[in-house]
């Protein structure tokens, strides 16, 4: 079987690391499954050179308008030119034509927008940057606009959250066609800190919630996340920066918006998460080193933010 031809496209002004993320991933490919992918940096238009978001240049093999045959992949890289509406027809039209010879159809970040402008989006579910969400689905009320995955799969179409979260993308795909055991490879060799599911949200709970603007409670933000059995009740965050309960949920709330007990619920359940993945599905491990009392308070708290976790924008 001849390679599989993957094209990550830069559009004018494309970020950087859209670009860099996914064509490391699948160059990488190639040291634990050679010949599997024929992997080249394209341009959206006519000019080779691209300049991306903060001035650096790159030069592209081709442009994209050099490819009408069939194509296994194609990931598009955010721009800001595509977010303002201002993408270029002709390839606007390239990517309509293409979806139909195109194995695997893909966006990183604000690349989105650019399927959407194209109608590859339409009546799909989709996500992008976080910044972009609203816009995207304002502009495009076709399109399911899913806020808290950090990819989605839709069919035979990609999109994904922004910027880093194309490497998750593109080590996913690389899993479908090669096995975990290359793309969790390749992963170690990104030191990637963990590989991210689909499911797994944008932003965690560390960048999501609001930082306090001062200690104590500042400091038992930065302290928590990695001593969460110490931390089974308010009460115990509250002894940890030498408050009475009463006292420290105010002024939690007043800092960080929202309730200690929310706050810690979340930090657990994303190291939850995490952990299940690394322990094989340990339930019982995982309960222990996060501070869920029981393995079935885990399951239950999984199962209910699940539920609550994918609505439309």
């Amino acid at each position: 079987m001849s390679n599989r031809l993957v094209l990550i496209v830069a559009p004018p002004l494309a970020t950087l690391q859209d670009v860099t993320g996914a064509w490391e991933v699948f160059c990488r490919a190639e040291l634990y499954a050679p010949g599997t992918y024929d992997v080249a940096l394209v341009s959206a238009g006519t000019e080779l050179v691209v300049e991306t978001k903060f001035g650096l240049k790159i030069i592209c093999e081709r442009s994209v308008h050099e490819y009408q045959g069939p194509v296994d992949t194609v990931l598009v890289a955010g721009s800001e030119q595509g977010v303002s509406g201002q993408a270029d027809p002709a390839f606007l039209d390239w990517l309509q034509h293409a979806s139909s010879r195109t194995r695997r159809m893909g966006s990183i970040c604000t690349g989105a927008f650019y399927l959407a402008h194209a109608g590859l989006l339409s009546d799909r579910r989709a996500t992008s940057h976080w910044r972009q969400l609203q816009k995207l689905a304002g502009e495009f009320p076709d399109v399911t606009v899913d806020p808290d995955p950090i990819f989605v799969r839709d069919g035979n179409v990609y999109t994904s959250a922004g910027v880093t979260a194309g490497i998750d993308l593109a080590l996913a795909l690389v899993e479908a066609d090669c096995g975990h055991g290359v793309s969790q490879a390749i992963a170690r060799d990104l030191v990637l800190f963990l590989q991210r599911q689909s499911d797994q949200p944008q932003l965690s709970t560390a960048l999501a919630q609001r930082m306090a603007d001062r200690d104590p409670i500042r400091h038992l933000q930065r302290w928590a996340p990695d001593n969460l059995q110490a931390l089974a009740t308010v009460e115990d965050m509250a002894a940890y920066v030498h408050m009475s309960p009463r006292n420290f949920a105010r002024l939690f709330k007043l800092q960080t918006g929202v309730t200690p007990g929310h706050y810690i619920r979340q930090l657990r359940l994303e190291a939850a998460r995490r952990r299940m993945q690394e322990l094989s599905g340990n339930a019982e491990a995982v309960a222990a080193q996060v501070g869920f009392g029981s393995t079935r308070s885990l399951r239950r708290s999984l199962r209910g933010n699940a539920r609550s976790g994918h609505h439309k924008a």
